[in-house]
């Protein structure tokens, strides 16, 4: 892994370093560079911009799926229609050959999306040794919805199960490691289709109007996304890991490989904060149109130190005060970078 002691996204004392360098001061800059903030909002005089980047960098196998599925997923969990997105793909030298399943993959997701590609670039890139896509998707609503809206006395819902892409992720890119310690092949063949699942840009849009809050946890998993509303909000939050819901396979890969489902990578669940008001009118939305969901916690109050206290009954087991490591980064750091050689 060459001599880079950070795996992952970067803890927020190093983000901070970045954010200072933001160029020009514009008016029209809503929702900028932040931590917890899923995409920026620019003001167009009536609508607004919002506009999301994200690296696939974690995973080996349908980087272009996942690209723009959790690119989009940021866009939407601010309450715009994703529209367009531009594709940057970076392959390994020699890697031409796994081009076309990438950009099938891209095209795919784009078309369920209803996204067009306007534009990118595509290279093959020294030093890169598996291919890595970054997807810029764009959208535009007339009400955003910013992660630092959530409220005390918020109640914090979470819609499909947590932990869907790290567990598809686990079951591509360390198929023979599972294999190799009893997982069996059908649990492994089901978690591969959990990507399929990835998209919260429906439900997030079913709901966009009644929240003060959302967000789409993906590295960090659930506890870290929580973490980042409660560090945008300048809350403190309580999670009930009883409430919390997980797929069986999720459960049975998370133990074979002793790491906590909870701080594994979730592109494919929504968290969102809501007024206990429309708590009732959100869990009806989304359940009749076949969405799992549950109430998972609560915003509890403001705070200048922002935390997620963790119970297991009314027990306080855990409190997360910070940056939350990313258990498929903590493997990822263990690994060649194809596990499966």
């Amino acid at each position: 892994m060459g001599e880079c002691t950070v795996v992952g996204k970067l803890p927020p004392e190093l983000m901070n370093i970045v954010f200072r360098f933001h160029g020009v001061d514009d008016p029209k800059v809503i929702v900028g560079p932040a931590i917890g903030e899923d995409a920026a909002v620019i003001n167009l005089d009536g609508l607004y911009l919002v506009v999301h980047s994200d690296p696939i960098t974690e995973a080996a196998s349908r980087v272009g799926w996942l690209a723009v599925n959790v690119a989009a997923n940021d866009v939407a969990v601010t309450g715009a229609t994703p529209r367009w997105a531009s594709i940057v793909i970076l392959l390994p030298e020699n890697g031409i050959g796994l081009l076309r399943p990438i950009v099938e993959d891209i095209d795919r997701a784009a078309k369920e999306l209803g996204i067009a590609v306007v534009g990118g670039h595509t290279e093959e890139a020294p030093g890169v040794e598996k291919p890595t896509v970054i997807a810029t998707v764009m959208g535009v609503t007339r009400r955003y919805v910013a992660t630092s809206g959530a409220r005390p006395g918020d109640v914090i819902i979470m819609v499909k199960h947590g932990a869907l892409e790290g567990t598809a992720i686990l079951a591509y890119d360390f198929e023979k490691m599972l294999l190799g310690r009893g997982i069996e092949r059908e649990v492994i063949e089901t978690a591969k289709k959990f990507l399929d699942e990835i998209s919260v840009v429906k439900p997030a849009l079913l709901i966009s109007d009644i929240t003060d809050a959302m967000h789409d946890p993906t590295e960090g998993g659930i506890l870290g996304a929580l973490y980042e509303i409660a560090h945008a909000s300048q809350t403190r939050i309580a999670v009930y890991k009883d409430k919390v819901i997980f797929r069986t396979e999720t459960l049975k890969i998370a133990k074979t490989l002793k790491i906590d489902p909870l701080k594994l990578i979730s592109s494919g669940t929504l968290l969102a904060a809501i007024p206990p008001d429309k708590v009732n009118e959100a869990l009806h939305r989304l359940s009749s149109r076949g969405y799992p969901v549950a109430v998972i916690g609560k915003i509890l109050e403001k705070s200048k130190s922002p935390c997620v206290e963790v119970y297991e009954g009314k027990k306080l087991v855990e409190t997360v005060k910070g940056f939350v490591k990313d258990e498929l980064a903590r493997l990822w750091e263990l690994a060649k970078p194809y596990p499966q050689d």
